[in-house]
């Protein structure tokens, strides 16, 4: 009976983590059943060895749990020292093989790869994705840095098995959602960095696109250089042309801003007078038909023009029906007299 305890003691101990390969670090206790003076707590050496009483060193590095524990029994029992040890190899510290897990995971840290395991499975570990990562995930081995998407690792989509595999080593990065999308946009907002999202336009199409007080052009701004660049861009030509240089792939912490378009305000005689916006090159005669046209009392003769000086003083003046509208004029049509 007591044979057949210390068997399923030894099984059990065992099975867990019989796939673990040991390695310089790993802190372990070495139980031989039956004999407590032979039970030792030590760590594996940077050449992989441990020391044991009677048989001295022994190179465990590189076996797993239970080639280490038939390795130990076989010098205990060539030494003749028991004649059918019973050997149980515990790790209390995995050291040797852990990976990284840092970025947008709720418990960033180390973590010890126990048994056969692979990126999803690390991030579940670390506490899953917190509510402000993306679904951009890098892997570092050594010099090699491969990104993937999380949608992909988790249904295993495109990917070969090793792809995703870890064996200790790596760390795992989860980008955050902070590329800002600001102004007039339909959702303005952070966005992460995910799958064929990268591109300026992707990022005012994830946004909602430009509402109707967007102007004609956006504010780009990125420090990955090291220092603060500010780029102006076509709305219209981005979508025009997607695969133009200029429709610039994003980075963590690059900024779009579309900005106010410029307005105008028009009263008086007209259908529907209030503020609109200046289209490019606008006139003011394209104003009064932008505002409906003019009232059975209106008159184009009878148009006057406020507009700021340099200074920012209102001046008023008496227009051609050619110029060009500025950001915020204001225009009045004045009542026929006849």
């Amino acid at each position: 009976m007591r044979f057949f305890i210390i068997s399923l003691m030894v099984l059990f101990s065992t099975i867990a983590k019989a796939d673990y390969t040991l390695g310089a670090g790993d802190y372990v206790r070495i139980v031989v059943y039956g004999d407590a003076d032979l039970t030792r707590e030590t760590r594996v050496a940077e050449a992989g060895e441990i020391t044991l009483p009677l048989i001295g060193e022994v190179l465990v590095g590189g076996m797993t749990t239970i080639q280490a524990e038939k390795k130990i029994a076989e010098q205990l029992k060539k030494g003749g020292f028991i004649a059918n040890p019973q050997v149980s190899v515990l790790i209390l510290e995995f050291k040797s093989k852990t990976v990284s897990v840092l970025g947008g995971v709720l418990k960033q840290g180390r973590y010890p790869i126990t048994h056969p395991t692979d990126v999803k499975d690390l991030i579940a570990e670390a506490g899953g994705l917190t509510p402000e990562a993306s679904e951009i995930i890098t892997v570092v081995r050594a010099e090699k840095r491969s990104e993937y998407d999380l949608n992909e690792v988790i249904e295993r989509r495109n990917l070969n098995v090793q792809d995703i595999w870890l064996t200790g080593g790596e760390t795992i990065y989860i980008s955050t959602r902070d590329v800002a999308v600001s102004g007039q946009v339909a959702r303005p907002g952070k966005y992460g960095i995910q799958g064929g999202t990268r591109k300026v336009s992707d990022f005012i199409a994830l946004a909602g696109g430009v509402n109707e007080a967007a102007g004609e052009t956006l504010f780009f701004t990125t420090s990955r250089s090291g220092s603060t660049v500010t780029q102006e861009l076509n709305i219209d030509d981005l979508f025009r042309a997607p695969a133009s240089d200029m429709n610039r792939e994003l980075a963590p912490g690059d900024v779009i801003y579309v900005p106010k378009a410029p307005q105008f305000y028009i009263y008086g005689e007209v259908q529907r007078p209030g503020m609109y916006k200046v289209d490019k090159n606008m006139t003011i005669m394209q104003a009064i038909a932008k505002a409906g046209g003019l009232t059975t009392r209106g008159t184009q003769r009878s148009v006057k023009l406020h507009r700021k000086n340099n200074e920012g003083k209102l001046i008023k003046q008496s227009p051609e029906l050619t110029t060009t509208l500025m950001d915020e004029d204001v225009l009045f049509i004045e009542e026929s007299l006849l």
